[in-house]
């Protein structure tokens, strides 16, 4: 049997009982708070977290025990698939315990004290009932984990990556203030709104002990290394994960940041996107023009000063609320759940049309990219056609 090291608290006041079984740890990940990250960082580090800490993150093969060996079938995704939370939740019930009961039985089997799971956005609150329905069933104590972000950041990231594909949404201000008159057009906004709004952790809290409901606040001053994987590893009783590779950076775990004249010439080729949900476009640019995310638009305010004040005075109560109704070992007693605020001296772009020379000089820019790449894939095809000759 694998040597598992001693688990730290959780939180402030969970550990596992290793009388009791193992201790499901279900991560639950609403949509821009890293949740892709921790996801691939686990999958990928999934041998190591099981032999050196005692964490089981399982793939769709829960009785498959961790190892270095890898799958007969490379790309079975039975075997690795970091994303498996959302196909379970599209299992029947029955199947869901099943699954559930075999990973349980392996934890038990190698006296692993954690199984982890995660899942991000939109169908937490099926995740959290499927959860509780199995602790119900089998007596383990489960533990929620969910982090939450600030509104107008989350707005910010979410207009980047979703709003910019709408005819309606032209602006980033537009998009914040569609949100918060919900005005709402699809399922996805809904969700939104829910996120916004901390409802989902509302209907969360209704399966689960709020002793074992654990919040973080999505914000570097909070999180354990200013990072969201080694906050929630560091909170089972991972030290450190400096000594953990990373996985490659993919467009399923990487939401590539831009400058916000290349976030602009994204939204002028919208009809490029098929579909909210296609990141072909942000690849396609990243590779051609990478000077584009040299400055990444994070560092850049794209809200106007004015709706970001809007939009943190809109949710301020709803983060009151969240705030006084967590468990006091992590509660903000004083009501005050994030701690950092907006820097009022923080630069931000106004919206406005790209000129033409700002267009231009991006093309050429990627133009010029794939010219250099094709010269050296010229000159190596040179290379090998003069040793096949000489052969």
């Amino acid at each position: 049997m694998p040597e598992h090291a001693p688990s730290a608290l959780l939180g402030a006041a969970i550990t596992p009982d290793p009388t009791t079984g193992p201790l499901l740890v279900a991560h639950l990940g609403g949509p821009k708070t890293g949740s892709s990250a921790i996801q691939a960082f686990c999958d990928h580090n999934r041998t190591a977290l099981f032999r050196q800490y005692g964490i089981l993150y399982p793939t769709l093969n829960p009785d498959r025990v961790p190892d270095a060996a890898f799958p007969d079938i490379p790309g079975d995704p039975n075997f690795v698939l970091p994303h498996h939370g959302a196909i379970i939740m599209g299992m029947e019930p029955d199947a869901q315990d099943d699954y559930l009961d075999r990973a349980v039985a392996v934890c038990r089997a190698t006296n692993t004290p954690i199984l982890l799971l995660s899942l991000e956005a939109p169908s937490l609150p099926d995740y959290a009932d499927m959860v509780r329905r199995h602790t119900e069933r089998t007596g383990l104590r489960a533990v929620a984990m969910c982090y939450v972000r600030r509104q107008d950041t989350w707005i910010e990231d979410a207009w980047k990556q979703w709003g910019l594909k709408y005819d309606q949404y032209p602006t980033p201000d537009d998009f914040a203030r569609a949100l918060m008159d919900r005005e709402l057009d699809d399922v996805f906004f809904r969700a939104a709104v829910s996120v916004l709004e901390h409802a989902w952790l509302d209907e969360v809290w209704g399966f689960t002990d709020p002793a074992d409901m654990v919040v973080r606040p999505y914000e570097r001053s909070v999180l354990q290394c200013g990072d969201v994987v080694a906050d929630l590893l560091g909170l089972l009783g991972v030290g450190s994960i400096a000594h953990l590779p990373l996985p490659p950076a993919t467009n399923f775990n990487t939401n590539h940041g831009f400058t916000p004249e290349a976030i602009k010439l994204l939204r002028t080729v919208r009809p490029m996107f098929d579909g909210i949900y296609d990141n072909g476009p942000y690849a396609m640019l990243y590779d051609a023009l990478p000077g584009a995310a040299a400055a990444p638009f994070a560092h850049v305010g794209l809200l106007s000063p004015g709706m970001r004040a809007a939009v943190l005075a809109h949710y301020a109560p709803h983060n009151e609320r969240l705030a006084r109704r967590m468990p006091a070992p992590h509660g903000h007693g004083d009501g005050m759940l994030f701690r950092e605020a907006p820097d009022p001296d923080a630069p931000w772009w106004p919206d406005r049309e790209l000129t033409m020379q700002e267009v231009a000089t991006m093309l050429m820019q990627c133009v010029q990219r794939q010219h250099v790449r094709i010269g050296a894939l010229e000159e190596r095809l040179e290379q090998l056609e003069r040793r096949e000759r000489k052969e």
